[in-house]
């Protein structure tokens, strides 16, 4: 039956009797039925997509016009099918050319990832932004090549999120397409541009990913440079030291207190914007000119082989030749056993490239690198080991989940081809298994051999160590509805005053 709305009571469209079941929906509530859901959401999508392009069709056939054809009508083929998807699906009219844009997308360039969608390997969003990677790419049979490569790469890396959608998209744009993403990133040029409203002012700063990440280093660098009691929030705290970056100024803490002596002077910026390092992941044979293998910058993604060479060159840059085979005599500091090596740390960030969290995009060398199974620190032999095959690198936020979180479970794997995979286990019961993002760049480093036994008594948590939170989450969520009550009251205080003035210095009426 039709789906209509009349007078504000929607009709009943049949979708409440569909029975789930037989998809994995309908039984208890847990992760296996959340995802079962998503799958539906991206198969959903699909079909609606298949529409939305059979509608084109018939609309270009029924105008006598090729959908590929160059039509300057303002109300085209394609703006009157838009204009019926957006009547549809009460949508504005540019939400409803992307959905248009999406199905073609969907049904002539990447008819092999949005398969993916439909078989819920990737969302609707990942769709979206490989789309977004690879709309510069023009030619063809390149546009085949990418949709095939990325598809192939994809349906093989278990929990992808969107962030592995786009740098895997990337990636194959990088390394089939590597000039037409220079030219495309060269185009896109520098500047600085400054704009002013009536609420304040905005400043934005078009430069390239090494210098952007550069950026971000050195503001949060200093901008952490507080004590406790400081009471700006993190943004304000980063636009302050931003400030006093971009100005050579001061930046100090605004706890109040008299003698808290955290003020961070011109010099001290200075010092401290010295110690930032970007860490970019690239293939020897790349920076030399003799391969075309994408590389890889922490807190960006996958780069151009261009890139990588022109950043190779920068007069700042300082080159480290990643000894991977030199693993295998040991991944453990010699005097302390729970600490990696140098190489070993940053091999494991390279070989992941943020945290193993499916989802989660924080970057590696931004990350702590967790002990897989615990290490034993009464008795190191028995725990987890300082290995390659027992590292992997979690955001602060997942390594404390990880350690302290009751029913749940990690592990990592290393198969027969040398391939690092990651396994989390909700309490309910659902596994999700990721292959280490960048195995492509280091794909030696999984057949490393180990040379330490299987764990027999890993180390044990100690739950009173876990941190604990400075209010709960209802008291904050109470204290900052409060700012809220607090700035309108101030806000209608300082309107009601400026009115009482106005009406005070107008005088007596004139009668």
């Amino acid at each position: 039956m039709p789906n209509r709305q009349n007078g504000g009571v929607m009709s009943v469209n049949g979708w409440s009797d569909v029975d789930l079941a037989p998809v994995g929906v309908g039984g208890k509530a847990g992760s296996a039925v959340l995802n079962a859901l998503y799958a539906g959401e991206g198969y959903l999508a699909f079909l609606r997509f298949q529409a939305i392009y059979a509608m084109l069709v018939e609309a270009a056939g029924s105008a006598g016009v090729a959908l590929d054809a160059a039509d300057r009508r303002v109300v085209d083929v394609f703006a009157s099918v838009a204009r019926e998807v957006s009547t549809a699906l009460c949508v504005a009219a540019r939400t409803a050319d992307r959905q248009v844009d999406l199905a073609v997308e969907a049904s002539e360039r990447l008819p092999q990832v949005a398969r993916l969608m439909r078989d819920g390997v990737i969302s609707v969003a990942a769709f979206g932004d490989v789309v977004l990677q690879t709309t510069g790419v023009q030619d063809a049979d390149l546009v085949a090549a990418v949709d095939a490569a990325t598809a192939a790469e994809l349906s093989e890396m278990g929990g992808v999120s969107r962030k592995d959608a786009a740098d895997t998209a990337r990636r194959m744009v990088a390394e089939t397409d590597p000039g037409g993403l220079r030219e495309r990133r060269q185009a896109r040029g520098k500047g600085v541009n400054v704009s002013h409203d009536v609420d304040g002012s905005d400043v934005t700063i078009a430069t390239t990913p090494e210098d952007a990440a550069l950026i971000d280093a050195s503001v949060n660098s200093v901008a952490d440079r507080v004590c406790e009691n400081d009471s700006r929030s993190c943004g304000v705290r980063r636009h302050d030291a931003a400030v006093a970056l971009l100005t050579g100024g001061e930046y100090g803490c605004t706890c109040g207190v008299a003698d808290c002596g955290v003020v961070v002077s011109q010099e001290e910026v200075a010092a401290r914007f010295a110690k930032i390092v970007v860490h970019v992941v690239a293939d020897a044979g790349t920076i030399a000119g003799d391969a075309d293998k994408a590389g890889w910058l922490d807190g960006f993604g996958v780069i151009d082989p261009h890139h990588v060479r022109e950043i190779a060159t920068r007069r700042d840059a300082v080159q480290r030749p990643l000894d991977v085979a030199g693993l295998a005599d040991g991944a453990a500091q010699a005097g302390n056993p729970y600490r990696p090596t140098a190489a070993c740390d940053v091999a494991m960030r390279a070989v992941f490239g943020m945290c193993v969290e499916p989802g989660c995009g924080r970057p590696a060398w931004r990350c702590d690198l967790d002990h897989v199974c615990e290490f034993n620190h009464d008795d190191p032999s028995a725990g987890g080991a300082t290995c390659l095959c027992n590292l992997n690198p979690k955001c602060r936020f997942h390594h404390l989940c990880k350690t302290f979180g009751e029913g749940w479970i990690d592990d990592q794997i290393t198969d027969a081809n040398g391939v690092i995979w990651t396994e989390i286990t909700s309490p309910t019961g659902y596994t999700v298994r990721s292959r280490a993002r960048n195995h492509w760049l280091v794909p030696g480093l999984g057949l490393v051999p180990c040379s330490h036994g299987t764990p027999s008594a890993p180390g044990a948590v100690d739950h009173g160590d876990q941190p604990m939170r400075s209010r709960s989450r209802t008291t904050a969520k109470h204290a900052y509805r409060n700012r809220i009550r607090s700035h309108r009251r101030y806000v209608q205080a300082c309107a009601d005053a400026a009115r009482k003035v106005e009406f005070e210095s107008a005088g007596p009426p004139p009668f």
